[in-house]
């Protein structure tokens, strides 16, 4: 539980930056701050992908809350407009809190205690807000005035004279909305029979200060379609209910019991993993990440994938589903959705690549990365190292034979240059026209971090690759085989620590060509000692790579992805989208390296007494920091120069489950780990 009282609640800076996210098993999501002011276009009560509609859609994006008592009126909601913040209802927040995926909190207004409860049904598109009176002997009335957008989620909306909700009521209880006939209607529930009034009204230029500071248009008008009057008596509970779902009858303890049979099964994994938490004050943040694990897992009509982040881009992106799945599936025991995932993304395989992108099948697939498919190599190794399954990848079988042929396109060569070079037997991946490595920022159509050639990182995982189909053949009884690729691998190894090793500076070239070898120093290189099969054998070495990364990249959220004594260190992802580019790769820290390095950090030093705690200093701010920024989750980036503030999206699913794996398979690994 993330809980937070007055001094937070009623200080109106520190309480706008903290922003909750809660999602459901479609790609919907709810979110806001802690005070209820949006302040970035993609906040709203409720978000979600509509049949017929590219992308997602802003369907709710708020409510203005007003209570009578005892005929004063008290104004609950908080708008931030381009020169003023009226009303100022979080003078009135008592509290506030987030458990298990409901976001709780009191209001105090004159003696008067109003509790309010915000969750979003996990199976369907169904936000519930219920409000509950505290206070004997009293009573008041609560006036709820919902906003309508119905508007892609990535523009903002101005008033429109002919604007027409289309608002339908029924029986006072659901009120259907239907501005546009080129999308479904949704739906407003009024389960308790509140007195309903339709005087739409447009509320003018409110003002999104996080879109401002991304170079984004962040003014908007939102349109009130009327007033929902509830009256309230002691330990009497009503609600409001947004949804996308045609529902013939709804009522709040129903949908309430529902939602804690979804949740229960979250709380259960939890559960099958407390024991192992040796300390008590990680309990709480590694419950809290079980659950933000959970919320990247978006169920299609016949497979499950993975949302890339929150609240923008909310797409299924390979690199990042491939690369989280150890933390998001398999430390939480979900074998068979790390299977069926596996499975699924296989059968994307064209010229021995995987694409960038797993779902919308209405897209053109974009094959242009060179470590999307080694990075599926790592995740099978790891889906067989947890779970045995070799059966799956038996010789003989489409799964197999599509293993085979990636790692044979690899060596002969595929598109966008990307071969073996047979004399060092490396990857070579020496495409012009766009970069192929997750380093991928475009800025004006060229690449920031162009990384041509034998590339540090897409050689480590290369190596990895290897490995895996060397085990794969040895389970298979393949001899012939198994020893081809152990002596493949033997080349790969002895090839790459003669050509890696940057002997001036104790680490490891991020790139080289033949005749340029790249100097700067960045956190790609730790992957040749955190992954599975390292590359950097020798100890001496890694202490070495180890203490340059610490003194050149080690920040508080994870490694920066350039030194900040280069020239070229951006200290800072602000400004517009160029701006930003330009940052996002030259010292912006990303928050998925916090699992690596701890990783890598273990396996050089050990699992003593002195590394261990090291580590837990390493954990120690990234949990504290889940009640700043993205409430419960952890971002994606943050700056590279102190204080670190949190950047790019909100909730980061790759950071998010690197911190999960990193947890349980090192730091809380049995003596014997390394």
């Amino acid at each position: 539980m993330i809980s937070f009282g007055r001094h937070v609640c009623n200080n109106f800076d520190v309480a706008i930056e903290k922003e909750w996210l809660i999602t459901n098993s479609n790609g919907a999501y709810a979110s806001s701050t802690a005070i209820f002011a949006n302040t970035r276009k993609y906040h709203g009560l409720l978000v979600a992908e509509i049949p017929g509609v590219e992308g997602r859609v802003l369907l709710f994006p708020n409510i203005d809350e007003e209570v009578t008592i005892a005929g004063s009126m008290y104004h609950l909601a908080t708008n931030v407009y381009h020169k003023t913040v009226y009303p100022k209802g979080y003078s009135y927040l008592e509290s506030f809190h987030i458990d298990d995926d409901i976001i709780t909190c009191i209001y105090l207004i004159d003696n008067i205690r109003l509790k309010k409860e915000i969750f979003l049904m996990k199976d369907t598109n169904t936000t519930v807000i219920n409000y509950t009176l505290l206070t004997p002997q009293s009573f008041v009335k609560l006036h709820i005035k919902p906003f309508v957008a119905f508007r892609d989620v990535n523009t903002v909306m101005r008033e429109m004279p002919y604007f027409d909700p289309n608002t339908k009521m029924t029986d006072g209880k659901k009120i259907s909305v239907h501005p546009y006939r080129n999308m479904p209607p949704g739906y407003i529930y009024n389960p308790d029979g509140g007195e309903v009034t339709l005087n739409g009204i447009w509320y003018r230029d409110f003002f999104y200060a996080q879109e401002e500071s991304m170079g984004f248009e962040a003014g908007e008008d939102l349109y009130n379609m009327g007033t929902i009057t509830l009256g309230m008596e002691y330990n009497e509970s009503k609600s409001i209910i947004f949804s996308t779902e045609n529902f013939e009858n709804i009522e709040y303890k129903t949908l309430r019991k529902k939602y804690d049979e979804q949740t229960a099964k979250v709380q259960n994994i939890y559960r099958a993993l407390e024991h192992k938490i040796i300390n008590k004050n990680h309990k709480a943040p590694v419950e809290e990440l079980i659950f933000a694990a959970n919320s990247f897992l978006k169920i299609e009509t016949d497979h499950t994938c993975v949302a890339a982040g929150f609240p923008w881009a909310c797409n299924c992106w390979l690199r990042d589903t491939l690369s989280s799945i150890p933390g998001l599936f398999l430390v939480t025991g979900k074998f068979s959705e790390a299977k069926e995932i596996l499975q699924k993304i296989v059968m994307l395989e064209k010229d021995g690549l995987l694409p960038l992108r797993g779902d919308n099948p209405k897209v053109e697939k974009n094959y242009a990365s060179a470590d999307t498919t080694l990075l599926f190599f790592y995740a099978l190794g790891k889906y067989l190292s947890y779970t045995g399954d070799f059966e799956m990848v038996k010789s003989g079988g489409e799964f197999f034979k599509k293993l085979t042929w990636m790692i044979h396109k690899y060596m002969n060569g595929t598109e966008y240059n990307i071969h073996m070079d047979k004399a060092d037997s490396l990857i070579v991946s020496d495409y012009t026209e766009a970069p192929l490595t997750w380093m991928d920022a475009v800025s004006n159509g060229v690449a920031v971090t162009p990384r041509r050639g034998k590339v540090v990182e897409i050689n480590a995982l290369w190596y990895n690759a290897i490995k895996v189909m060397e085990n794969i053949a040895a389970k298979n009884g393949e001899q012939e085989t198994k020893d081809a690729y152990g002596q493949l691998a033997g080349k790969v190894f002895k090839s790459f620590n003669e050509i890696f090793w940057n002997e001036q500076k104790d680490c490891l070239f991020d790139f080289c060509d033949g005749i340029y070898f790249d100097e700067k120093i960045r956190p790609n290189q730790i992957m040749a000692i955190s992954l599975p099969y390292a590359l950097i054998e020798d100890s001496d070495k890694r202490e070495k790579i180890m203490n340059t990364v610490v003194k050149e990249l080690y920040t508080s959220f994870g490694l920066r992805t350039l030194t900040n004594m280069d020239v070229a260190f951006k200290n800072k992802y602000e400004g517009n989208q160029t701006q930003r580019d330009n940052a996002e790769h030259q010292g912006t820290v990303w928050g998925w390296t916090v699992g690596a390095f701890v990783t890598a950090y273990l396996k050089t030093h050990g699992r003593t007494e002195e590394s261990l705690r090291f580590v837990e200093t390493v954990y120690e701010p990234v949990f504290e920091n889940l009640k700043n920024g993205g409430l419960g989750t952890v971002s994606e980036m943050f700056d590279g120069g102190f204080p670190y503030k949190e950047k790019g999206r909100l909730s980061h699913s790759w950071a998010v489950a690197e911190i999960l794996r990193s947890y349980f398979e090192d730091y809380l690994a049995g003596d014997d780990k390394y």
